[in-house]
């Protein structure tokens, strides 16, 4: 297996305490920057307004997010950012507002971008890519970027009140990072030092959120932002950045998130989240792999958290195995990562394993 490992492993700088925004005149002080577009979802904006610091001698120049990471918004903000000369994109809100403001910024000339994550729903605010919709909601794939995140600050004060269902969509899509990184390393026989710390943050993607993402999900609705909450919060957001940051394409996806890109041809599943769908990828890529025992282990998580276990839970469960086809041929394209896996990966399989996990789930 030969595949790019080009380790990108964190932000040049993060910092995760309260009072977090209040360093932010001098982080764009050091680095120069006068100006800066300021894109942000409205509910976003209105939940971390009080925690903004004034900006004295820095432009900032607030624009409202028009909700996808697709190709029109991204050139809507390079062209913003040409008209008002800014020298930097600064991100607030959740993981599409994070991924449209790095491929904006590198797109006009490879900015510095400043992430101000306003829930932990994904690792969107780590890594240096970014996966792209189309307006109506499609996915159509991703782009990896030359460049880090020059700037990532957490305001725990913001986050403990983000809306709950996020937060356990971003628990989902941390344990899956192990289940994809693991059918990858697995195969790899004398793995580089960098393949080592991949395994490890994937392990404790795996650790955490079994271990603590219950208590976590309990303390968030007490909005005590405790130890054990803070731990899960940097977990789904830094421990899920990192699989890919040191292992790239080694650690990044195997079938889970295939899986979820191809649910998106659906409007049924457009309501659920892209954690929630990738938690049923994840249950898809066991069944390919006919790892039953690991899918009966899993099954206490799921239901505390009702993730998705089989069609009907996605609003699925009228697909004929010709509509189901349809799915897996997405899934399975020439250069999605599901061929990672082992052995041959057909479109036919994909749908067996479906039907399989919803005779096993019954």
């Amino acid at each position: 297996m030969l595949m790019n490992l080009n380790p990108r492993p964190a932000p040049q700088e993060y910092l995760c305490r309260e009072g977090a925004y209040d360093t932010l005149p001098e982080k764009l002080a050091e680095r120069f920057i006068k100006k800066a577009i300021l894109v942000h979802g409205t509910k976003s904006m209105a939940v971390a307004q009080p925690f903004l610091p004034v900006f004295d001698d820095i432009v900032i120049i607030p624009i409202a997010f028009n909700g996808e990471c697709s190709e029109e918004e991204i050139q809507r903000l390079v062209s913003l950012c040409a008209s008002e000369q800014a020298d930097a994109i600064i991100g607030l809100g959740g993981g599409k507002i994070m991924d449209t403001a790095k491929a904006a910024a590198y797109r006009s000339g490879a900015l510095p971008v400043i992430l101000l994550p306003t829930m932990a729903s994904n690792c969107a605010a780590w890594t240096p890519l970014s996966v792209l919709y189309t307006p109506s909601g499609n996915s159509t794939g991703f782009e990896v970027y030359p460049q880090q995140i020059s700037l990532l600050l957490i305001e725990p004060r913001v986050i403990i009140n983000s809306p709950i269902p996020f937060f356990i969509a971003g628990i989902a899509d941390t344990l899956a990072k192990w289940y994809e990184a693991d059918a990858i390393l697995s195969q790899i026989n004398e793995p580089s030092l960098a393949l080592d710390f991949c395994r490890y943050a994937a392990q404790i993607c795996h650790d955490i959120p079994l271990a603590l993402g219950e208590k976590a999900v309990e303390d968030m609705r007490n909005k005590q932002p405790t130890s054990t909450w803070i731990k899960v919060m940097e977990t789904n957001i830094m421990a899920g950045g990192l699989v890919g940051g040191f292992g790239d394409e080694y650690g990044r996806t195997a079938a889970a998130h295939p899986i979820h890109d191809a649910l998106t041809l659906r409007a049924e599943t457009h309501q659920f989240l892209h954690g929630v769908k990738v938690a049923y990828g994840v249950l898809v890529q066991l069944a390919m792999e006919g790892k039953w025992d690991e899918i009966d282990r899993l099954s206490t998580f799921y239901n505390t958290f009702n993730l998705p276990r089989c069609l009907a839970d996605l609003n699925l469960n009228h697909l004929t195995d010709n509509e189901l086809l349809i799915i897996a041929n997405r899934a399975c394209e020439p250069g999605e990562s599901i061929h990672f896996l082992p052995g041959e990966v057909t479109p036919q399989l994909v749908v067996s394993a479906i039907r399989n996990l919803e005779k096993h789930n019954y």
